[in-house]
């Protein structure tokens, strides 16, 4: 006996063969179990008949812990954000913690609400682990104020984290520019001796970043990974807004995956990574939100649909950014409505605004702003049922959201103008 069966939906598969069908879903213990009409034999069934049901998303790269940044100042590049968020870390060192704990819980409330249920993201331990999510959580190699401490030491620091359910652990270095070639010897070494272990870093994000690089070792950040044997399939490249011909061939014999943050990269006025050359190239791309100071949505179809308008790509291309392709690079089963996959399901309601004709589904979800689902199951069970929670998780964390906005306007004057 199956314990959940999703009868009469319009499945969006993800599939290899990309099918969108009417199909029943069967689920049993977290997983999907079969696929097929007419199916039965279950504790309970979810009547799906005015539903459309797609894979929950993976965001491919998003910062937890600055929620409190957002709306704080506009108009900054890159380099004046990180600057901002040194200075933003000192002032409100006593209080760090509190302010810390609230953000990830914040971020994490409003970005499941959003079909998000896997999340490669920085830090975030154990907060991101309580949302009972699928967590791929970075270990920050940074040289800077705030994130010194991780730095000496982080062999045996990464290798005491603790083991969770449905988390894995990977090294995120912010960018070479942080770290001292010395430094990056140690993190060539340490690779070496995990091969299991993945490895993340903003990437010719800037211009100003890649001619740091290149001036002082004579080629650009791309060819320095290579140089020091990070490049290959377990890379993972975010941003990639200034690349070369050479760059982009290099990644492509390597194996590494990208993710871009179109959102992120047009507030702060980079150049937005040229995806159609990337996926000419067969590489593997992800879209994401990036943190929600500088992407302010953390809403993935908001991601694509921007990524959408400046590059042109195909819709299913796009579709696949959040879904089988950040799939394809974590290694999860999950992503596509395939039996032996995660339970993980979105249920948007089709009498909704933002759908019209039943072919249009793909179309309609990238370039349609506000579409949320309905109904959302992690593992077969429903947490977000009618667009609330289910366990009412958000009540306090709205109330201590509260608190921390009250207590930053009361430090600092935010409210005056």
């Amino acid at each position: 006996m199956m314990d959940v069966i999703i009868k009469g939906g319009v499945v969006v598969t993800q599939n290899e063969k990309r099918e969108i069908v009417d199909i029943d879903i069967g689920i049993k213990d977290g997983l999907i179990v079969k696929l097929g009409e007419h199916l039965s034999n279950a504790k309970s069934v979810i009547r799906a008949e005015n539903y459309i049901i797609t894979p929950a998303y993976l965001n491919g790269h998003i910062h937890f812990g600055e929620y409190y940044l957002r709306g704080y100042k506009e108009s900054l590049g890159t380099e004046e954000y990180i600057s901002a968020g040194e200075k933003f870390c000192r002032f409100f060192d006593e209080e760090l913690e509190a302010i810390r704990t609230s953000s990830i819980d914040n971020v994490m409330c409003e970005s499941i609400k959003n079909g998000t249920l896997t999340f490669f993201g920085m830090r975030g331990w154990p907060q991101v682990q309580r949302f009972g999510v699928n967590a791929f959580l970075g270990y920050p190699l940074m040289n800077s104020e705030k994130l010194a401490g991780y730095l000496k030491g982080f062999e045996k620091q990464f290798d005491s984290l603790k083991q969770e359910k449905d988390t894995e652990y990977f090294l995120g270095l912010h960018s070479l520019k942080w770290l001292s070639e010395r430094e990056l010897e140690a993190v060539r070494i340490f690779m070496q001796s995990h091969p299991d272990v993945k490895l993340s870093l903003h990437i010719c994000e800037t211009k100003k970043e890649v001619k740091y690089i290149t001036d002082k070792y004579n080629m650009s950040p791309i060819c320095l990974m290579d140089k020091f044997d990070l490049l290959n399939a377990k890379a993972l490249l975010v941003h990639c807004n200034y690349l070369s011909e050479e760059d982009r061939e290099l990644i492509k014999r390597s194996g590494a995956s990208v993710a871009v943050c179109h959102s992120s990269n047009l507030k702060l006025g980079n150049v937005p990574c040229d995806v159609k050359a990337l996926l000419e190239k067969g590489i593997n791309v992800m879209a994401a939100t990036d943190g929600p100071a500088t992407s302010d949505s953390l809403s993935l179809l908001d991601a694509i649909r921007v990524t959408a308008l400046v590059s042109g790509a195909a819709v299913q291309d796009l579709y696949d950014m959040i879904t089988v392709n950040p799939a394809k690079y974590m290694g999860i089963n999950t992503g596509s409505i395939q039996a032996g996959n995660k339970a993980d399901l979105l249920l948007y309601d089709r009498n909704d605004l933002c759908f019209t004709y039943r072919n249009s589904v793909l179309e309609n979800l990238v370039y349609l702003p506000g579409c949320r689902p309905a109904k959302i199951l992690k593992s077969g069970k429903v947490i977000v049922d009618n667009y609330r929670y289910t366990d009412n998780v958000e009540v306090p964390v709205l109330q201590e959201k509260n608190r921390i906005i009250s207590l930053i306007e009361g430090k600092v004057g935010m409210h005056k103008r």
